[in-house]
């Protein structure tokens, strides 16, 4: 039996006493209420700036936007967007970051690699 895109939450659902619409409020409530942890600061980064120049790709140049090591580790896209005008690499760059020291790696400049020009 070949399952259509639109069939499968039906199936997914039919078994439960939860339907598909209050399912979905839940998880979009779950996940707006999820707390992010804010780790201590070790080693060479003890403030949003250091933080940031160490991450590289220009995030040195936003650390004034951030209050304090807490606001860095807590602020979400949506507020790096509307309220402090962040553009969109730069936010994704700075999440990803504070992710990856959430799990215990320090933040290390990565380059950014030239495309190689097509040869005709």
């Amino acid at each position: 039996m070949i399952l259509s895109k639109s069939r499968v939450p039906q199936l997914l659902f039919s078994s439960c006493s939860v339907n598909n619409a209050s399912f979905s409020r839940i998880i979009i409530r779950n996940i707006q209420n999820k707390q992010k942890s804010v780790p201590e600061p070790r080693g060479q980064f003890i403030d949003p700036k250091s933080f940031l120049e160490q991450c590289g790709r220009g995030c040195n140049e936003l650390a004034d936007k951030f209050r304090d090591w807490e606001h860095l580790f807590t602020a979400s896209s949506y507020e790096m967007k509307s309220e402090m005008g962040i553009p969109a690499k730069q936010r994704k760059w700075i999440l990803s970051w504070t992710e990856h020291y959430r799990n215990g790696i320090d933040p290390y400049i990565i380059p950014i690699r030239s495309k190689k020009k097509k040869k005709k």
